[in-house]
C-alpha cells in the first residue's frame, strides 16, 4: 500500500505537518532530538512510516488527544502510546472483524475511490500505553509541549501547548461545528466549561489552535488546518452560557437522530451538543 494513499502531508510550518485521513487530522512535529505523532486516525495510513519519511531516524513519540477510534486505531504500528490518564483504560481495545466492519460502516462513502485492502488493515492499540497528566512535559528538542488536561469531549481529553511556537493542539475539544459533549464518556457540561475557560485563559499566548478535525469551508482566515485563538473564548463563553441557563439548545435529534433527548447550541464559531441531564 502506498505510504500516503489515504493521507498526504501538508507542511504548516518548519517541522510541522498535518496528514488528514478520513476527516481526522494527524500532526507530525519534528524537534531536534525527537519527533511527535499526534493521533493515528483510522490507521489506513502507516503513520509510523510517514513520520519516518518526514523526520528521518529521530525517535518517535506517539500521543493521542483522546481515546476514540477515529484518533487511535493506527496505534498498533507503535510500541508505545501516551494518552490522558482518564482515557488510558479505553486505549487498549483490540479490534475483531465485527469491530472492523463497524469502523468501515462509519467511514462509509469516504472510503470510495481509495484502494482499501481490508485484509491488510489491522486496527488496534499500541503494545504499551502510558498515562499523561496535567503539567507533564514532552520535550522534542527545541520544541517542548505542556500537557493540559481538558475533560469534556471525553474525560481524558488533553491539549498540547507549545508557548514558544504559540501552538495549541486541542483534539476534539473545540471545532468549527458542534462538538459532541453528550457522549457517555463525556464530562458533565459544567466540567467541560471549566476546561474551556482554562484554555481561554491562555488565549493571549496562542497564535494557532490546531484541532483534530477541520473543514475547508471554515478556515476563519488562518488556513485550512489552523484556527484563530479567539475560538477559545467563543467556546468558553458559549458553554458557560448553557451551564448558566442563558443559552438553551435545540433538540439534537433534529440534526442527529442517534441522540434523542440531547440538545445542541451553536456559537459564533462552532457549538456544543450536550445532555440536558448532565449539565451540573
Amino acid at each position: 500500500m502506498d505510504l500516503f494513499t489515504f493521507a498526504k502531508p501538508v507542511q504548516l510550518a518548519p517541522g510541522l505537518w498535518v496528514l488528514e485521513e478520513m476527516g481526522s487530522n494527524v500532526y507530525v512535529i519534528k524537534g531536534t532530538e525527537r519527533a511527535l505523532v499526534l493521533d493515528t486516525a483510522y490507521g489506513l495510513t502507516d503513520f509510523y512510516a510517514a513520520a519516518r519519511h518526514l523526520c528521518g531516524d529521530l525517535p518517535l513519540v506517539l500521543v493521542n488527544s483522546h481515546a476514540h477510534p477515529d484518533h487511535n486505531v493506527g496505534n498498533h504500528r507503535f510500541a508505545e502510546a501516551f494518552v490522558g490518564r482518564f482515557d488510558e483504560p479505553n486505549s487498549h481495545k483490540a479490534y475483531d472483524e465485527p469491530d472492523k466492519q463497524h469502523l468501515i460502516d462509519f467511514m462509509g462513502a469516504r472510503l470510495s475511490g481509495y484502494p482499501f485492502d481490508r485484509e491488510r488493515w489491522h486496527p488496534g492499540p499500541a503494545k504499551t500505553v502510558h498515562p499523561l497528566k496535567n503539567g507533564d512535559k514532552i520535550d522534542l528538542g527545541g520544541i517542548c509541549f505542556t500537557v493540559l488536561e481538558t475533560p469534556g469531549h471525553t474525560l481524558g481529553s488533553i491539549a498540547l501547548f507549545e508557548p514558544e511556537k504559540r501552538w495549541l493542539f486541542t483534539g476534539d475539544t473545540l471545532l468549527t461545528w458542534e462538538v459532541w459533549g453528550q457522549l457517555a464518556n463525556s464530562a458533565a457540561l459544567c466540567v467541560y466549561a471549566e476546561s474551556l475557560e482554562a484554555l481561554a485563559a491562555i488565549g493571549s499566548q496562542v497564535d494557532w489552535v490546531l484541532p483534530a478535525h477541520s473543514s475547508a469551508e471554515d478556515t476563519l482566515g488562518t488556513g485550512r488546518f489552523t484556527l484563530p485563538a479567539r475560538i477559545l473564548s467563543v467556546y468558553a463563553e458559549g458553554t458557560r452560557a448553557i451551564v448558566n441557563g442563558t443559552l438553551e439548545g435545540r433538540p439534537y435529534e433534529e440534526k442527529n437522530p442517534r441522540f434523542a433527548g440531547c440538545r445542541y447550541a451553536l456559537f459564533e464559531i462552532g457549538g456544543m451538543a450536550y445532555d440536558p441531564k448532565r449539565i451540573r
